[in-house]
């Protein structure tokens, strides 16, 4: 049997033994479980199709490509920039107009930008009001002139795709110059705008960290070209990124000094650390009125302060290695080499210029920042694409028995990044379940455009997380509740989706809803966004919230005390994590006394309950008393699957009685009918 034979069997042999081996993997949760066993499943056959590609290529009678002129290469790449920076600005503002964007952060980056653009001191009311809000942010005064071609914080978002975009021109240069020919260029200028980290920090709302990438990027460049002083200019800009680009600053100073040039690299390497020390110990605790450690501090497990953090290996050797070993961890730095087939790890003195924001992901307690799905590895990308560009020309160097070493290497790269794209980067046709939770589970919401349209510039506005975004440029932005009592305008949605916290909390929510109802008139109601003013109080604001009006004469269906005229539940297909919207139109068959409650079940087909909750309809403002007998009202929730919840086939069933009590809805009556309306399908991962 050949060589590739071998390899396609042993590959399949791991992907069974990892698939039968799901449930026993060390992790916390059988959706955790699940997930990194298709994600280990995915690298396999990532790093299989890199391994083919190189040996097909490397034994084929030509280069396949590699004598690929300069003109033509170039012009690959033009439409590698042109298409990435089209693609990713339409999802991006498909996220946006799917609500998907919030205050943290495209609101705080975007009303900060805003006031830059009309020249005016950028202090955020997402955060206390603090003169640049908690970052050293500087580099928002080059983007500030941009929001005078469309005043909107979709323009950031397309700004931040074209500039991303652009970055492949410096992968272009870096790679054309290590391999000595523009088709190594083109190769892996198309695998750092395919690369899933480079992706998912472009989607992930707006960020000034994006800036990062083509600096750094356009230093190496610059370094490997043999123009130091201009790699120095470009790394020193990092400074105005954010504060902490200042320790990468430092950080790439040491790898010239060691490796090119040795005053030069000194030299920025004390200038990038002096002003890290200032910014992090005067500059911005003098913004924000309290030491930076106090807000900032995401590695408490390793200690209170910079010293006891650094100290850790030694004072808290248990919390750090088991923070280190995680597997959650291994998988983070596995999905950072994988698309480039693993080469980065041939080029460890580079990476080492990495290891500021690698450790602070590393470490953190913060989940978003040791997966790829965030904006952390901005500064992780060049470094990561730099050492593949020169770990891949030591492996070509190295590869003995092949034809054509340097067109291995470059194949095998090219089918690595296009099967990590297919495998878990965000776009649309990847099996990432970041990719089916932002383009295929989601829709606009277009009528929030209309009620936005009620708030004039000037006005002060506390909103929902994942509405605030759309109000950013207003003079005070607050994340409800906060402001709730003192701005102009409350902007939420009726839902209860993401008002405050990671996920919806209706038993928060639903007080704080009704205070707006019993103290500020309702403005506008459109698509189930509302939008509360200063006066007051609107008498029929219960009765627009929810739409009661007399219920059409077509049947409906009886669900306890109460009958079902309509009802959906989106996605049918999701996973553990994943959010479910449901909706239902619902009739009063007599004027009831209490609280209408509603519980929501998911039953297998076996009959078995795997999740159940209940709640009062319309967050309690409807009472039964005042819903006059064959009228209708509209009803939305959205529900959390848990981790807990098994892969299959699920009945969505809810049942309705009324609560003559206090209205807390704590537990259906025993042997209530319900009715099933949904299909719901959950996938592993």
């Amino acid at each position: 049997m050949s060589r590739p034979l071998w390899g396609l069997a042993l590959l399949a042999a791991a992907c069974l033994v990892v698939s039968v081996s799901a449930d026993w993997l060390p992790l916390d949760s059988p959706y955790k479980r699940h997930l990194a066993a298709g994600m280990l499943q995915l690298v396999l056959l990532t790093l299989a199709a890199g391994y083919l590609a190189a040996w097909w290529v490397g034994r084929r009678a030509s280069g396949l490509g590699i004598e690929a002129s300069p003109r033509g290469a170039w012009l690959a790449v033009a439409a590698g920039i042109v298409l990435y920076a089209a693609g990713l600005s339409y999802l991006s503002l498909v996220r946006h107009q799917a609500l998907l964007t919030g205050i943290w952060d495209l609101g705080y980056y975007g009303q900060l930008t805003w006031k830059l653009s009309n020249l005016e001191v950028p202090r955020s009311s997402v955060w206390r009001d603090a003169l640049w809000g908690n970052h050293a942010t500087f580099i928002l005064i080059i983007v500030a002139p941009f929001l005078w071609l469309e005043s909107d914080p979709s323009t950031l978002l397309v700004l931040q795709s074209v500039v991303l975009a652009l970055g492949a021109i410096p992968a272009y240069f870096l790679g054309r110059c290590v391999w000595a020919h523009p088709a190594a260029g083109a190769v892996f200028a198309g695998a750092y705008l395919l690369y899933p980290p480079l992706q998912f920090s472009n989607l992930f709302d707006f960020h000034a960290d994006t800036f990062a990438t083509p600096i750094l990027l356009s230093a190496f460049a610059a370094l490997f070209a043999g123009r130091v002083g201009w790699a120095l200019v470009w790394a020193s800009l990092l400074m105005l990124v954010k504060e902490d680009m200042a320790l990468v600053s430092t950080t790439f100073g040491l790898y010239v000094a060691a490796v090119h040039h040795r005053r030069g690299g000194l030299v920025l390497a004390s200038v990038a650390a002096a002003s890290f020390i200032l910014l992090i110990w005067v500059i911005i605790p003098g913004w924000i009125e309290r030491p930076y450690f106090s807000l900032f501090n995401r590695w408490t497990q390793l200690g209170a302060s910079p010293w006891e953090i650094i100290a850790s290996p030694v004072l808290r050797p248990g919390a750090f290695f088991s923070t280190v070993f995680h597997p959650e961890r291994f998988g983070y730095l596995t999905l950072l080499v994988v698309p480039f087939a693993g080469l980065p790890l041939l080029a460890p003195e580079i990476l080492a210029v990495g290891l500021p924001p690698l450790a602070s992901n590393l470490l953190s307690n913060l989940e978003v920042q040791y997966t790829i799905r965030g904006q952390y590895t901005a500064l992780l990308t060049p470094i990561v694409l730099a050492a593949a560009v020169v770990g891949g020309r030591r492996a070509a160097a190295r590869l003995t028995g092949l034809a054509h070493p340097r067109a291995a290497v470059l194949a095998g790269l090219a089918a690595a990044s296009v099967a990590a794209s297919l495998a878990f980067s965000p776009l649309p046709w990847s099996q990432d379940p970041f990719a089916r939770k932002q383009f295929r589970d989601v829709a606009p919401r277009a009528g929030l455009s209309k009620v936005a349209a009620h708030i004039p510039a000037d006005a002060s506005v506390s909103a929902a997380n994942h509405l605030g975004a759309h109000v950013a440029f207003r003079k005070t932005i607050r994340l409800f509740p906060s402001g709730a009592d003192t701005a102009d305008f409350v902007l939420v949605d009726v839902g209860g989706l993401d008002y405050v916290g990671p996920s919806p909390s209706p038993e928060a929510f639903r007080p704080l809803l009704r205070r707006l109802v019993e103290s500020r008139p309702l403005i506008a109601i459109e698509d189930g966004l509302a939008l509360f003013g200063r006066g007051t109080p609107s008498p029929n604001a219960v009765a627009r919230l929810v739409n009661l009006r007399p219920a059409p004469t077509m049947d409906a269906r009886p669900a306890g005390e109460l009958s079902l005229i309509a009802a959906s539940v989106m996605p049918i297909r999701t996973a553990p994590r994943g959010n479910l919207r449901a909706s239902y139109t619902w009739k009063a068959n007599v004027a009831g006394r209490g609280v209408p409650c509603i519980a929501e079940a998911m039953i297998s087909d076996g009959g078995a309950v795997m999740w159940e909750a209940t709640r009062p309809l319309f967050h309690a403002l409807l009472s039964g008393e005042r819903w006059p007998a064959g009228w209708a009202a509209d009803d939305a929730a959205v529900a959390v699957v848990p981790e807990t919840v098994l892969p299959g086939r699920y009945s969505w069933v809810v049942t309705t009685w009324y609560d003559p009590d206090d209205g807390v809805c704590g537990s259906k009556p025993p042997g209530a009918a319900g009715v099933a309306v949904a299909e719901v399908r959950i996938r592993a991962w």
